[in-house]
């Protein structure tokens, strides 16, 4: 069986978790006898390329021009997007399974494979293909069900969109596509997130962004049209696509798992110290939430033992920035390397707890599964994702995400309690493993055949 895995973008490019979960998974696959190509956009290139990656054959397909970035979900195919359709039309592939909702791999690729013939999969990592302003944080403050109104979306994504009458908002969404993705308007006017600069795209933006949200769902349902199976990885995804209008014959729950490397053998904990170690894994990005751990732990008392070891990874310098001058040499917060995920069991051999202050609706994140199989309990946001993963009092600690004082107490407890810090290590449980994902994949490839 011969299976093409098509994504925005892949190794050696800067990646993700997406990337990291399926480079990590292929080996898996193969052992099933399932032939394995990488299908990724090169976005900016004229040109193609092909390499391998792992020992996987790689097909970078140009997309050039860069499109812009709404709507985006490709509902116009970008330029370049013969060479993909030639490439894709000589394969002789039996499944085409798509990762990304974007405009470099979205739509018109989905599309084409079923055109093709192929069995198509589709499988949702994120919150995008539902959530105008990208994070599923309804008007930036709490978990929204992921349900697109054209009227309630437009407003939580827009701030000067809440200030008009609803029927207005309503009227501004039949703006056609054609105009829509042709019309040359501010670049802020494509942001998902509200913009409140005084500038041009900010009085833009109330005409557009219905439409844009019109589009998304026109796009999520044409998505269920075209894929036989549509894979969310966790259950909240789930359950959003279903109030959508997602056939639940087509979707199939499966989550992510993580190398079983260590599987059967003994871990090694670290001894608890006086000192409650917390360790932070993530991007410089403010959805990952630093900054309210950082001040949550500023906050507490100097009697209080604890120190913060941050592990970034490079995105967004000016948060960086702002964390840096947020800790204003503190000294219970220090910022260390990056952690290569060779170096990552090992570096987490030195923590007490993980802590995950996520402030959107996480799909995983995998690092949660990572410290559990590091013997890691984890303290995280009540969100999403990760309140599914953590139980509360028993393997991790939930915490209202944006409460900056309910995260000051919850460390207070974890560092002034050893025995509640030694009964959630006891309380979790083996993790999902790569090959429990494969296994789910496997199955569903198997069943698209028959």
């Amino acid at each position: 069986m011969k299976v093409i895995q098509a994504l925005a973008r892949y190794f050696p490019d800067k990646c993700g978790g997406i990337q990291v979960n399926l480079n990590d998974l292929l080996p898996k696959l193969r052992t099933h006898e399932i032939d394995i190509q990488i299908a990724a956009a090169s976005n900016g290139s004229p040109h193609s390329d092909t390499y391998k990656y792992n020992d996987v054959e790689v097909y970078r397909y140009p997309v050039f021009p860069v499109p812009r970035t709404q709507p985006n979900h490709g509902q116009f195919p970008h330029g370049k997007f013969e060479d993909f359709a030639n490439w894709l039309s000589h394969q002789k592939a039996d499944i085409y399974h798509q990762h990304h909702w974007e405009v470099s791999c979205g739509l018109p690729h989905l599309r084409l494979a079923k055109e093709l013939g192929l069995s198509t999969v589709v499988t949702i990592h994120y919150p995008l293909p539902l959530c105008q302003r990208t994070t599923l944080m309804f008007n930036g403050q709490q978990a929204c069900d992921g349900k697109i109104d054209v009227v309630r979306c437009s407003q939580c994504a827009d701030s000067l969109s809440r200030k008009l009458p609803a029927a207005m908002v309503k009227g501004f969404s039949y703006l056609p596509e054609a105009i829509l993705g042709r019309v040359p308007l501010p670049v802020s006017a494509y942001l998902p997130a509200s913009v409140d600069e005084g500038n041009l795209g900010q009085f833009v933006r109330p005409f557009v962004i219905p439409s844009y949200v019109t589009a998304r769902k026109k796009s999520l349902l044409e998505m269920a049209k075209f894929a036989d199976r549509i894979i969310p990885v966790c259950d909240w995804l789930y359950e959003a696509l279903l109030i959508n209008g997602i056939p639940e014959k087509k979707l199939v729950l499966s989550r992510h798992g993580i190398s079983d490397a260590t599987q059967g053998k003994s871990t090694q904990v670290k001894q608890q110290s006086d000192t409650l170690k917390v360790v932070f894994l993530g991007r410089w990005d403010i959805y990952k939430g630093i900054d309210i751990l950082v001040q949550a732990v500023k906050d507490l008392p100097a009697v209080i033992p604890i120190e913060l070891i941050i592990h970034g990874i490079a995105q967004d310098e000016r948060y960086r920035q702002t964390i840096f001058n947020l800790i204003d040499n503190d000294p219970r917060i220090r910022v260390e390397k990056q952690l290569t995920r060779v170096e990552l069991t090992q570096a987490l051999a030195n923590y007490d707890i993980l802590a995950v202050p996520s402030q959107w609706l996480e799909t995983g994140p995998l690092v949660v599964l990572e410290a559990h199989e590091a013997g890691l309990p984890v303290i995280g946001s009540n969100l999403g994702g990760i309140a599914e993963l953590v139980r509360h009092g028993i393997d991790g600690w939930l915490v209202t995400a944006n409460d900056t004082k309910a995260w000051t107490e919850a460390l207070r407890q974890l560092a002034t309690d050893a025995n509640l810090l030694s009964q959630l290590r006891q309380g979790i449980k083996p993790v999902r493993t790569l090959d429990m994902q494969a296994a789910d994949l496997v199955d569903i490839y198997n069943k698209l055949q028959q």
